[in-house]
């Protein structure tokens, strides 16, 4: 054999060896891949049934004011979970972003910083989510973790192997959806954040990175070449989210469910009538969502004032039929103003305005003419602080009186609250525990109740206010 011939043979040879190392290595990356991703990515699916525990993200509303809403975050979404499913659902949280620089902030800015965005599990339908975040005023967004990994490149591909935005591709039921992408940084080093009085700056000064999105763009392009709508960049129907220093998660790749509710729409800034101390909405919708409030269910509130905690219990659920009682007169509380304030904003009418004292008999008798002799469902309200009280014209605190006007009409075959309904309400508490300012036992039993829950928000540095749930257990 040739010398040319010997040479071309060996270089066959090693080109045939060169092959096979490449190839048991290629193998033995996708095996290590393969096991990575049924340890980390395998319940990356579109059903939740079989999803991961970590994904859904909620992203809370910032806070008022220190502990304003804090309190009441969980309380409220998952109220309004129950109300749409029919159940309580168990829920679990864990945080998903930490604040990492030491000795900026106090510790309780830290913990209203740490939990301010959260995963969260035990919800099986995506429907049912999205519906009780359109309702939680506390709530600024929900995501569902559509993957992550160790950059941009890792998420795209496997977005692309799961299937996560397969309803926008050419050809899908969203092909025309219009979309966007947007970058957000959490936990950098060197990260400054503001402070505004007690207010925090949550996610530091740099939260959106322009640079970083290109980068997620240029990565993203195989997933979105295969989208068949068209950017948006102000108003898209599907927002896309790169999450980068999450807790556990080098970078998330996700889509955005929904967003809480125009809650300020009932504002009374933006209201006919307004009395001198108006509910928050925020409030109101706490109140509502914790209430479990939907369409169908029969509501009173004995202490309406202009009617914010009715109005809010319209925006939420339109079909409700709602029942206002209050004391004062139209010189004070116009209920005209009030009819404009829910037309204006094209919600349902309450059944009834009914002007007087709700611990009178009679005033009860006519709120439950409004429908049909029936008891309510729910019975939801924000008691007069200190206001009504010091008129010496009844001897009690507001609830208390209430408590007793409802075991009265119970006793008389005519109960206020039907059994399994709900009382939820404010109790203000001025520098004293909250146990002197609700009811006493015999009052709750003798009423038919008993004592769900009770939370604090504090209004001041003296004056907080308990919000307190009741069962109608009888």
């Amino acid at each position: 054999m040739s010398q040319y011939k010997k040479a071309v043979l060996i270089f066959i040879l090693l080109l045939i060896f060169l092959i096979e190392c490449v190839s048991f290595a290629v193998l033995k990356c996708n095996n290590q891949r393969c096991g990575r991703d049924r340890n980390t990515h395998a319940c990356l699916h579109l059903s939740l049934s079989q999803a991961h525990s970590e994904r859904l993200i909620i992203h809370w509303k910032g806070e008022v004011m220190e502990g304003y809403s804090f309190h009441f975050r969980q309380a409220e979404f998952e109220g309004a979970l129950e109300a749409i499913v029919g159940k309580k659902v168990e829920l679990t949280y864990k945080n998903a972003i930490t604040f990492r620089e030491k000795d900026q902030i106090s510790e309780i800015q830290r913990l209203y910083y740490d939990n301010s965005m959260q995963f969260v599990t035990g919800i099986d339908n995506l429907q049912h989510a999205i519906e009780a975040v359109q309702r939680c005023s506390l709530v600024h967004s929900i995501y569902k973790v559509v993957a992550w990994g160790e950059n941009y490149t890792d998420c795209t591909e496997y977005a692309i192997e799961n299937g996560g935005f397969a309803d926008m591709y050419a050809g899908s039921e969203s092909q025309e959806d219009t979309w966007c992408v947007r970058v957000r940084q959490y936990g950098n080093p060197g990260t400054k954040v503001k402070r505004t009085g007690a207010k925090v700056k949550r996610h530091g000064e740099r939260a959106r990175s322009m640079q970083e999105e290109k980068k997620a763009l240029l990565a993203l392009e195989p997933l979105l070449l295969r989208f068949g709508g068209r950017v948006d960049l102000n108003h898209p129907d599907c927002f896309v989210y790169f999450f980068n220093g999450l807790n556990d998660r080098k970078t998330v790749l996700a889509r955005r469910l929904a967003k809480g509710p125009p809650a300020f729409a009932i504002a009374p800034n933006t209201r006919i009538c307004v009395t001198t101390t108006p509910l928050c909405p925020i409030a109101a919708y706490n109140l509502c969502n914790i209430a479990g409030v939907k369409s169908g269910l029969s509501i009173l509130d004995p202490f309406a004032g202009s009617c914010t905690v009715l109005l809010a219990a319209a925006m939420i659920a339109p079909e409700c039929r709602t029942v206002a009682i209050e004391i004062a007169h139209n010189g004070l509380v116009n209920r005209d103003n009030i009819i404009q304030d829910f037309e204006s904003r094209n919600l349902t009418l309450p059944l009834g305005l009914v002007q007087g004292d709700s611990t009178d008999d009679c005033i009860r008798d006519l709120a439950r003419e409004k429908i049909n002799g029936n008891s309510f469902d729910l019975i939801i309200t924000d008691p007069p602080y200190g206001i009504r009280e010091s008129t010496n014209y009844n001897d009690e605190e507001p609830l208390t009186e209430l408590l007793q006007s409802i075991g009265k009409d119970r006793e008389a075959g005519k109960p206020l609250l039907k059994k399994g309904g709900r009382l939820v309400a404010f109790v203000p508490c001025v520098e004293q525990p909250i146990e002197e300012c609700l009811p006493t036992k015999e009052v709750i039993n003798y009423a038919g109740l008993k004592l769900l829950d009770k939370r604090e928000q504090p209004l001041n540095e003296k004056l907080s206010r308990w919000l307190v749930s009741f069962s109608c257990t009888k």
